[in-house]
C-alpha cells in the first residue's frame, strides 16, 4: 500500500511537470536513459516534499547528462535553487544557489525560450534577491530592461522593482545617465496610466506612480525648469516627437508644470497622435480656463465621444455645459447640464446650480417691462433649480427676488398659478411670493 502511494504521489506531482512536453527525450546511450529515469524519478520524489537539496543533486546531473529530457526539467531546477538559496543562511552559499539559478533560467532560454511570466520572474527575482547588491545592478538592469519589451506582460511588481532598482544603481554606481532614467521613467510611467485607465485597482496604481516618481527625483533634479530648458527645446525641434511630448507630460504633471505652455504643447501633441478622452477633457478645461470658449466647446465634446466611463463622462458634460454657458449659449448649456445630471448622480447639484445660475442670470436679458410677474418668473424657474441642487441659498436668494402679493394681486393672479417662463428659458413653473411680503 505505501508502494502505491508513493507512486500515486509521484505521478500526480510528475503530471503537471511534464505536460508542457510529454515526450522525454533520454540520452541514447541505454546506460544513461536508465539513470537519466532513476534520477527523474528521485527529483520529482524530493520536489514533491520540498526536499531541494536532494532534488538539486538529481536535477543537476540530468541538466550535464540529459539536457533536452523536456521543458520542467529546467522549471523544477530553478524552483529548486531557489528554495535552497530562500533557507540558506549563511550569504556566500546563498550567493552561490542564487548564481545557479540564474543560470539555469539562461541555460533553459537556451532550449526552451522562456515565457513574458519567466522573463518578468527573472527580473523581479534580481530585486528581491539582490536589490542590496551593486554589484548585481547591471544584470539587474538588463534582466528589467527585457521584461519591459512587452510592457503588456509586465508584472505589477516589477513598475515599482524596475524604478528602484535603477535609483539604487545611481546613487551606488553613478551608471545611469539622465536620458536612460527619463527613459524608464516613461516606460513605467505609460504602463501605469494604461492600468489606471482600465480601472482596475486604481488606488494602487496611483500610489506606484508616487512610488516612482519620488524615485526619479532621487536620480534627477525635476522642476519646470529643467523641463524647459532641457525638454522642450527638443521638442520644439520635433513636434512629432510623441515618445517625448508623453515624457514632458508625464514630467509637468510630477513637476506641477500644468499651467505652463510647454504642459500644453505636448499634451496637444500627444492626443493630435493618439487621441484620448482623458487627454481631450485636459485640454478642453485648459481652454475653458483661458477663455478660448469654442476650442474648450470641441475639445470637451471630443472627450465625451470617446469616454466609456459613465462617471467621467457626466463630469465632462458638466464642463461642457459651463463652456456653452460663457460662451452664452444658455439653451445648449442647460440641455448638457441636464444630460450631465442623467448620467451621474454626483454631478446633480453641479448641473442644477449651473442652471438656476443662468436663469438668476437672465433677468436682465428677458424681462419685457410689461408686468412684473411676467419678468420675475425667471426667479421661479431658478427657485425650482437650485431645489433640485439642494442648494438653500441659491433658493432663498431667487426667494427675494420674487414678486410682491400685490403685484400678482393686480394681475388677478394667485399664488401657486402655474406660468409660462419665456425667452430662452421656455419652462412652466408656479406663481410665488416674496416670503416678507
Amino acid at each position: 500500500m505505501k508502494k502505491f502511494m508513493f507512486c500515486l504521489l509521484l505521478g500526480l506531482f510528475a503530471f503537471p511537470a511534464m505536460a508542457q512536453n510529454p515526450e522525454l527525450k533520454y540520452p541514447q546511450d541505454p546506460n544513461l536513459a536508465e539513470e537519466a529515469k532513476r534520477r527523474l524519478a528521485l527529483s520529482l520524489d524530493d520536489m514533491s516534499l520540498e526536499r531541494y537539496r536532494e532534488a538539486a543533486n538529481s536535477l543537476a546531473w540530468l541538466l550535464k547528462n540529459a539536457p533536452d529530457l523536456y521543458e520542467g526539467l529546467y522549471i523544477n531546477s530553478y524552483k529548486a535553487y531557489e528554495g535552497i538559496a530562500e533557507k540558506e543562511t549563511d550569504p556566500a552559499k546563498k550567493g552561490v544557489y542564487l548564481d545557479s539559478m540564474f543560470t539555469v533560467y539562461k541555460l533553459k532560454d537556451e532550449r526552451f525560450p522562456l515565457s513574458d511570466t519567466e522573463i518578468n520572474n527573472v527580473a523581479f527575482r534580481y530585486y528581491k534577491f539582490h536589490k542590496d547588491n551593486a554589484e548585481k545592478y547591471d544584470e539587474a538592469l538588463k534582466a528589467f530592461a527585457r521584461a519591459f519589451e512587452n510592457p503588456d506582460e509586465v508584472i505589477n511588481n516589477n513598475l515599482v522593482a524596475y524604478m528602484d532598482i535603477l535609483k539604487r544603481s545611481f546613487i551606488k554606481n553613478k551608471n545611469v545617465s539622465e536620458n536612460e532614467a527619463l527613459d524608464i521613467h516613461s516606460k513605467i510611467t505609460e504602463i501605469i496610466e494604461n492600468r489606471i485607465a482600465e480601472g482596475k485597482d486604481v488606488s494602487r496604481f496611483e500610489q506606484y506612480k508616487t512610488i516612482i516618481d519620488q524615485a526619479l527625483t532621487s536620480i534627477i533634479d525635476v522642476n519646470c525648469e529643467f523641463i524647459e530648458q532641457k525638454l522642450y527645446p527638443q521638442l520644439k525641434e520635433n513636434p512629432s516627437n510623441i515618445k517625448l511630448a508623453k515624457r514632458i507630460f508625464q514630467l509637468s504633471l510630477t513637476a506641477k508644470c500644468s499651467d505652463s505652455g510647454f504642459f500644453m504643447e505636448a499634451v496637444e501633441a500627444v492626443h493630435n497622435a493618439e487621441p484620448t478622452s482623458g487627454l481631450a477633457g485636459i485640454i478642453g478645461r485648459k481652454k475653458l480656463a483661458s477663455e478660448q470658449y469654442q476650442e474648450a466647446i470641441k475639445y470637451l465634446t471630443e472627450a465625451i465621444s470617446l469616454e466609456t466611463d459613465v462617471t467621467k463622462k457626466a463630469e465632462t458634460s458638466l464642463s461642457l455645459a459651463k463652456a456653452y454657458a460663457l460662451s452664452g449659449e444658455k439653451a445648449k448649456a442647460r440641455d448638457e447640464a441636464i444630460k450631465a445630471g442623467s448620467l451621474d448622480q454626483s454631478v446633480i447639484s453641479g448641473a442644477y446650480n449651473l442652471i438656476a445660475t443662468m436663469y438668476m442670470g437672465s433677468y436682465e436679458d428677458c424681462k419685457q417691462n410689461v408686468s412684473q410677474v411676467a419678468d420675475r418668473s425667471v426667479f421661479f424657474a431658478a427657485y425650482d433649480a437650485y431645489k433640485k441642487a439642494g442648494n438653500k441659498e441659491g433658493m432663498a436668494n431667487a426667494e427675494a427676488q420674487f414678486p410682491t402679493k400685490t403685484e400678482i394681486f393686480e394681475l388677478n393672479l394667485e399664488a401657486g398659478a402655474p406660468i409660462k417662463v419665456g425667452c430662452w428659458i421656455n419652462v412652466t413653473t408656479t406663481v410665488r411670493t416674496r416670503p416678507s411680503e
